[in-house]
């Protein structure tokens, strides 16, 4: 639904129940308070709803401003008509109990009213004579921190309840966004809406109507991102503009300036402002301060708070204050991690740059935590402030990540600097920018052995050599570097990232998944001492593994280790890390036979990464999603995804290569060319043993067989599974089961399939283990059941061996007359068969006689399974349409 219709009411089930448990006990009243926008309203009408469904009379009392100063205004309604004109309020209120009396037939009356401390006195004086003689009960909504009158007061304080309306949890605002939104969320946009609206509905509602009026929601590849921000949004400032009226001066001074530093350090703040002031901001309700070991920061109260009150305030404001905290804090001992970060950018937001080395050092930090636009921010005003070489240094790895490949090599020095560590992160640079951005291959390997072995940051450049070595398809000398690097005692942490990169993702691809694993903990190990973690160093270990495990066939701890990654990536903001993730997990999925998940992952993947896909990763994941769709049967979508990812086509990134052919080749399935997929499927396993990586050539020589030429094959299958085992050995006896029609190898394949968690092979297998059963006369009802689960698992993934192999499948060797038999035979006896075709019995028998031995089944309930009728419920998932007879 759009963002401006009435959402569904999610999260307030508890509160719910409270209600009606006051309702159902008569109780006087209950009064719901709550911050503005939280939800109150909408809870008290849908409570009012779910008792008028039970029979109770309701009735909506909505108090207004305007209407305060009318006696008995907000109750007009309530009050009979001839009672209307008296003057008496005794009288009055006498008559209206009468009523109340009269009609509620011993059953109290549910009175609804919202904004309850905006009512009138008489009318809050009426509805408590209502509620304390039993009468009514009332249901009040309060907007925190507002008085009310002793009448609602009394309320809670006698025998009613007061209950408060907290924030809705993260799940629940989920569900609003899932509902609200115009399509799937990328996980950053989701997470910093979740975050502005803070669990208030109201808010998020606005925060959805000003992104969409405003265009800062945006669809790119099917995945919509938020790329605005909630300080324009006229509505939203309109939500907190009243409680900034009611402040003085100095108490919203000092809350601009904790809008613009929040969280602000309460002993910075204290050099800028009156600690008056300060109290009298922190007593209005809108900063609050938290405590954190030895330090006390203020903070807003809600993220939006800030947002207003820094889109409220004039430019000029906005950089002194900005100023002054820079200034501040640039006097200080920098001894808090982000303190550089932080005071770099102030800088920029004060328009004055008064401390360049700051911002130099602010540049690095934000490279560390991937923020990549703030990093070129920073980076180009250092330059600019004549910051010298690591500036101009920093600027092009900035412009790198940004894959502005040839600025960034145009910004680097063509030769390299002298001293120190300068020559290695010269070469690291320089050999990134040659390899991905240019694609100048030779040169990149060229630049990095430039770097003496006893040079500083030798550990770093072979690190990244092992990297770009891996990424270009050579594998065993990707493991041998990283080995190398990670046995050095002084290795650093990053150069120790890198290299557990480089060298597990190597011996995976190479079949050694023991190798990987260690590794990865070697890789652990060195991170576990960084005092602070940085994200991107435990992603590359990470991601290490993660290949590994998927290179090795092991999908289900893949999948575990991205679901992992994805979800440790997406606080840190950081699109590129979300991306690589998501990527995987995408392309995890569809190995699996996930398909819905599979198209949702990799969409999002390229709408995160496609506009500075510095490691050319894009290309990679629409090849995947061109796979997706063509096991989906969308032959026009998967020729579009393969045809971006063709036009993305480089030398660098050979590790790919294959797996792009490998999805080319289920495109051709779609295309109905069965010899045209097997040949681009052993183009592609030629391709993985020239880039090195024999258990991704073993899965694509079973590709081969899965399109009906396991013979052509067999050998260099059984090649690989002597040399590698694990599941090259699993895929070639599964190869050698569909040769021989061998029942009993296919399960056992199949079986160990589960376990790897391939679920799609794993259903094929047992399909075809089913069928050869059935041919030779000893049908396995269990094995047909189990493959028929698993297809269902992949539904609606299409493959020739699923459809051959489909429960049913044999119908095409039955004669119109015996498939008629055979349908009817499910459900019906031979007589009412016969009644029904015209036929003797005699007939009917002869007929399935000939169907049990043609589908090699014994009786009607094996029958029942080859047909497809095998349910969990006994019945079948698809329509009698699909073995229905042809005429």
């Amino acid at each position: 639904m759009s963002g401006r219709g009435e959402w569904t009411l999610v999260g307030r089930d508890d509160e719910l129940k409270t209600i009606e448990a006051v309702v159902s006990a008569h109780l006087p009243g209950l009064v719901l308070v709550g911050d503005a926008g939280v939800g109150k309203t909408r809870l008290l009408r849908e409570a009012l709803t779910r008792a008028a469904e039970d029979g109770v009379e309701c009735h909506w009392v909505s108090a207004t401003g305007a209407a305060r100063s009318i006696p008995f205004g907000a109750v007009s309604h309530l009050i009979p008509a001839p009672t209307r004109p008296r003057a008496d309020p005794v009288g009055l209120v006498v008559t209206v109990e009468r009523d109340f009396a009269r009609r509620g037939g011993g059953r109290p009356v549910l009175i609804g009213i919202d904004d309850a401390h905006l009512l009138d006195e008489p009318s809050a004086g009426l509805l408590h004579q209502l509620a304390v003689h039993g009468l009514a009960v009332a249901v009040a909504t309060v907007r925190a921190g507002e008085p009310l009158s002793d009448a609602l007061t009394s309320l809670w304080t006698g025998s009613g309840r007061r209950m408060e309306v907290r924030p809705l949890p993260a799940t629940a605002v989920d569900h609003l966004l899932d509902e609200a939104a115009p399509g799937p969320l990328d996980a950053i946009s989701r997470r910093r809406l979740r975050q502005l609206a803070d669990g208030n509905p109201l808010l998020l509602r606005e925060l959805l109507a000003d992104a969409l009026d405003t265009g800062g929601l945006r669809e790119a590849r099917g995945v919509w991102r938020w790329r605005g921000t909630a300080s324009g949004s006229p509505r939203l400032a309109e939500l907190v503009s009243a409680r900034l009226r009611a402040l003085e001066p100095a108490a919203r001074q000092v809350l601009e300036v904790v809008a613009c530093g929040e969280p602000l350090s309460l002993t910075l703040l204290e050099r800028v402002a009156d600690p008056a002031a300060i109290e009298a901001a922190e007593r209005s309700g809108m900063a609050v301060a938290e405590r954190s070991g030895a330090r006390t920061a203020l903070r807003m109260a809600h993220p939006l708070y800030g947002e207003a009150l820094r889109a409220s305030m004039p430019a000029s404001r906005s950089r002194t204050v900005f100023g002054q905290l820079a200034d501040v804090l640039a006097s200080m001992p920098l001894r808090r991690r982000d303190d550089a970060l932080v005071a770099g950018v102030w800088q920029l937001r004060s328009g004055s740059i008064r401390h360049p080395a700051i911002a130099l050092a602010a540049a690095r930090q934000a490279i560390d935590r991937y923020d990549i636009d703030l990093a070129e921010r920073l980076a180009r005003t250092a330059y600019d402030a004549g910051q010298g070489w690591e500036a101009q240094w920093l600027l092009a790895r900035v412009l790198q990540y940004q894959a502005r490949s040839q600025e960034a090599f145009d910004m680097l020095p063509p030769a390299p600097p002298t001293g120190s560590k300068r020559l290695a992160i010269w070469a690291i640079t320089r050999a990134g920018l040659l390899y991905w951005g240019l694609d100048r291959i030779d040169e990149a390997h060229e630049t990095l052995r430039v770097v003496p072995a006893d040079s500083p940051g030798h550990d770093l450049t072979e690190a990244t050599r092992s990297w770009v070595l891996f990424y270009d398809g050579r594998c065993q000398a990707a493991l041998d570097v990283g080995q190398a690097v990670l046995a050095r005692a002084d290795t650093g942490v990053r150069a120790a990232s890198w290299a557990t990169m480089g060298a597990a993702s190597a011996a995976g691809m190479l079949g050694r998944l023991g190798l990987a694993e260690e590794l990865a903990e070697r890789g652990r190990a060195v991170l576990a001492a960084e005092p602070e973690p940085m994200p991107w160093n435990e992603a590359q270990v990470g991601l290490g593994l993660c290949y590994a495990r998927y290179a090795a066939g092991e999908l289900a701890g893949a999948a575990e280790l991205a679901d992992h990654g994805y979800r440790a990536a997406v606080p840190s903001d950081a699109r590129g890390m979300v991306a690589v993730w998501a990527g995987f997990r995408g392309i995890i999925a569809k190995a699996q036979g996930r398909l819905d998940a599979a198209e949702a992952d990799l969409r999002e993947a390229i709408a995160l990464v496609e506009e500075n896909d510095q490691y050319h990763l894009v290309r990679t994941y629409w090849a995947e999603l061109a796979g997706v769709r063509a096991l989906l049967g969308d032959l026009p979508g998967a020729r579009r995804w393969l045809a971006a990812a063709d036009a993305r086509e480089r030398t660098a990134n050979r590790i790919f290569h294959s797996w792009v052919e490998l999805n080319r080749a289920w495109v051709e399935v779609a295309e109905g060319d069965l010899t045209a997929a097997t040949r681009t499927a052993r183009h592609a396993a030629d391709l993985a043993r020239g880039s090195e990586q024999p258990t991704i050539e073993a899965v694509a020589l079973y590709e081969c067989a899965r399109l009906g030429a396991p013979e052509s094959v067999w050998d260099r299958l059984v090649g690989l599974a002597d040399r590698l085992g694990g599941l090259a050995s699993t895929l070639a006896s599964a190869a050698g089961g569909l040769i021989r029609e061998d029942g009993p190898t296919l399960e056992t394949a199949a079986d160990d399939l589960v376990a790897r968690g391939h679920t799609l092979l794993a259903a094929e297998a047992l399909g075809a283990a089913a069928q050869a059963y059935a041919r030779r006369g000893r049908p396995r009802l269990a094995v047909a059941q189990r493959a028929a689960t698993l297809a269902r698992a992949c539904a609606p993934a299409r493959t020739p061996l699923l459809t051959s192999t489909a429960p049913g499948a044999e119908q095409a060797s039955l004669t119109r007359r015996e498939r008629d038999v055979a349908m009817l035979a499910v459900t019906l006896p031979s007589r009412s068969i016969a009644d029904r075709l015209g036929l003797s019995v005699h007939t009917v028998n002869n007929n399935l006689a000939r169907v049990f031995a043609k589908l090699g089944v014994r009786n009607r309930r094996e029958l029942a399974v080859v047909l497809g009728h095998d349910g969990p419920d006994g019945t079948s998932d698809r329509s009698l349409g699909a073995i229905r007879p042809r005429h």
